[in-house]
């Protein structure tokens, strides 16, 4: 269970099917991604890819199509990336993400992200951090939302669009892909079941989201139903969760942007 202020509200939150639980002292509860709404939350459908990481690594490179795994032997030897991940949190660590990807969001007219829903999700042991280093630089950070048994894609970023060498450019986009394989395989090594790329347009008329979806099938899955849901824990939360519901086109909209933000690179996925 993470809390946090946020809206001028007391908010709690937990991801992926974890069991419910209703905190005292909060207006709202918001449950994210999860399989089922529960009969008293307002909801609003989420599509997702989603990786099965019971089966064997043979059988998960086998799901990887050609392009995906020519990029990861690249980006491995060639480029020699090396993948880091972090398993000491701590409020400097948090803050060092928090800029990188601030910097990335503001070049795109994304939201900035808040310190203190960022150290909460951290503190409450729902976030693990993972980035691609070239040449001594961190290119690119994953950050999940993980239970024992699922983990969430939530934040990505890249020095992509700060970078104007084409070779360069390519270099990154490869270490986001090679990013991606490690977190899976350190996912799977931990014993964790689903692999969650966080979001899937499941329109047809938008190319940049289109693109995006095609990015993600080149590691397999399978399209999944889930909702985001909320429960209203004071009357505070109850307004708000009315006025998230009647403005479900501006959420709609912010979706979009979650989803950009998680690709990053137009040209290189």
């Amino acid at each position: 269970m993470v809390s946090y202020r946020k809206h001028g509200m007391r908010m709690a939150e937990l991801w992926l099917d974890a069991p419910v639980e209703r905190p005292a002292g909060c207006d709202l509860l918001m449950l994210q991604q999860y399989s089922r709404a529960p009969q008293s939350a307002f909801s609003w459908p989420f599509t997702t890819l989603t990786c099965n990481l019971l089966v064997s690594e043979e059988q998960l490179l086998e799901g990887l199509n050609r392009d995906t795994k020519y990029k990861l032997r690249r980006a491995a030897s060639k480029d020699q990336v090396q993948c880091v991940y972090e398993t000491q949190l701590s409020e400097a660590l948090c803050e060092e993400f928090r800029n990188f990807y601030n910097e990335f969001a503001a070049a795109k007219g994304l939201p900035l992200l808040l310190r203190e829903q960022l150290w909460a999700r951290a503190k409450g042991g729902t976030l693990r951090f993972s980035r691609a280093v070239h040449e001594g630089e961190t290119v690119v950070w994953h950050v999940h939302a993980v239970t024992p048994d699922k983990a969430s894609l939530l934040h990505s970023a890249s020095q992509f669009r700060q970078v104007k060498d084409n070779e360069a450019r390519a270099v990154i986009g490869r270490a986001n892909r090679l990013l991606h394989w490690r977190d899976m395989l350190a996912f799977k090594a931990d014993g964790l079941s689903v692999y969650d790329f966080g979001g899937w347009y499941a329109g047809d008329t938008d190319q940049d989201l289109l693109r995006i979806n095609q990015f993600k099938e080149g590691f397999g899955g399978q399209r999944t139903e889930q909702f985001n849901c909320g429960i209203a824990l004071s009357w505070r939360g109850w307004i708000y969760l009315k006025l998230r519901q009647h403005f479900s086109a501006s959420k709609r909209k912010q979706f979009k942007a979650r989803l950009l933000s998680l690709a990053h690179v137009r040209g290189g996925h």
